[in-house]
């Protein structure tokens, strides 16, 4: 039994992580007449991206300001950022970054008694919002909780409101000003609400349309710190997706840079 779970151990670690790919590449740069170098950096990309080190090392500083308490703050809503979404699920349609932001952010809104505006559209035909929407009705319905849907945005009472245009974080920021300015709010005061890998960028943006924000940031991807050990310099296709998405964020940060914002 003991031998058999190793072996089990042995084989994931082989055919189930990257190492087999890195592997591919240090054997194909030795073997290779010409670009060894590029090859040889390729794999060592790739092995870097995939541990454990590098990834909460990217991501740290994009997650950990924001892994606090949420502040007291005299808000006019709560705004929760789209996240993608899986059309056709059988429950839960909305991405599991998504879910946690769009959880949070209800749970928030509720607490505070404040309008909720959900952001977000997404490029298919059934929208984000309408993940989301239907969510929230499985919630309510099986949960038999209260989370009244509305098109009127009415102050300092909790609902469930949409924005179903924007496509990226900047239209999310722009079109969210619109709707508070049709609701004629200037200047709006909210609770943010998305990932903490991705609150950096969503408030500098919504900073940028007037708003004034109390970042809310959940979807945590780091645990605490841990005294560093052979298993952080281990590939893993898991840290190799985190090292993506904050990769993907500091990218979205020089954008915003570029833009002068």
């Amino acid at each position: 039994m003991g031998i058999m779970y190793i072996l089990s151990k042995i084989f994931t670690f082989i055919v189930l992580s990257p190492v087999i790919f890195i592997i591919a590449l240090f054997m194909g740069a030795f073997l290779a007449k010409k670009f060894k170098k590029t090859i040889l950096l390729c794999a060592l990309a790739l092995y870097l991206l995939s541990i454990s080190f590098v990834s909460n090392m990217l991501l740290s500083p994009l997650e950990r300001p924001y892994n606090l308490p949420t502040s007291q703050a005299n808000a006019d809503a709560v705004i929760v950022l789209s996240g993608g979404h899986i059309p056709k699920s059988a429950n839960l349609p909305l991405g599991a970054d998504a879910t946690k932001r769009a959880l949070w952010g209800v749970m928030l809104a509720k607490s505070k008694n404040l309008p909720l505006l959900f952001s977000g559209a997404g490029l298919k035909e059934y929208k984000e919002s309408d993940a989301f929407l239907d969510m929230t009705h499985e919630l309510g319905s099986m949960l038999e909780i209260a989370l009244p849907q509305n098109k009127i945005f009415t102050p300092k009472q909790f609902s469930i409101l949409i924005e179903d245009k924007s496509l990226d974080t900047y239209e999310n920021a722009k079109l969210s000003q619109k709707f508070f300015k049709d609701n004629g709010i200037e200047n709006p005061r909210i609770y943010l609400v998305t990932s903490a890998y991705h609150m950096e960028r969503s408030k500098r943006l919504y900073e940028h349309f007037g708003f004034k924000v109390t970042p809310s940031a959940t979807d945590f991807k780091l645990g605490p710190k841990e005294p560093t050990n052979l298993m952080n310099f281990v590939p893993n296709f898991h840290f190799m997706n985190l090292s993506y998405t904050a990769l993907h964020e500091y990218a979205g940060l020089l954008s915003l840079k570029l833009r002068g914002i």
